[in-house]
């Protein structure tokens, strides 16, 4: 298979623009309206991922918990409070260790 014609640092330009073309008054309001929503665990867990960002620190976090957590909510939380200042924010999902198994008939 042939390369695609473009380059890749004109897809990377456009994904960046892509990222920073959200509207930041919806996502002020989303933060303001949904912090005060969270629990305890996802407080913790909130403050700490902002400190990162706020510190230039950053670094790679896993949330590795049970479903009750509201894993997505936090993490739409923490993106819509990254991208309201104009930064770029990315979250990757990983399958889990069962999609790795290769399982024999």
């Amino acid at each position: 298979m042939t390369a695609p014609n473009r380059h890749k640092h004109n897809a990377l330009n456009h994904e960046l623009q892509r990222e920073q073309q959200y509207d930041i008054i919806a996502l002020t309001e989303t933060v303001h309206t949904n912090v005060p929503q969270l629990n305890q665990q996802q407080k913790i867990a909130y403050n700490t991922l902002i400190e990162a960002v706020n510190s230039g620190s950053g670094g790679i976090y896993i949330f590795d918990a049970p479903g009750e957590i509201e894993k997505t909510f936090l993490i739409s939380l923490l993106l819509a409070r990254i991208r309201w200042r104009n930064d770029v924010a990315l979250a990757l999902a990983s399958s889990g260790i069962a999609a790795t198994l290769h399982i024999l008939p």
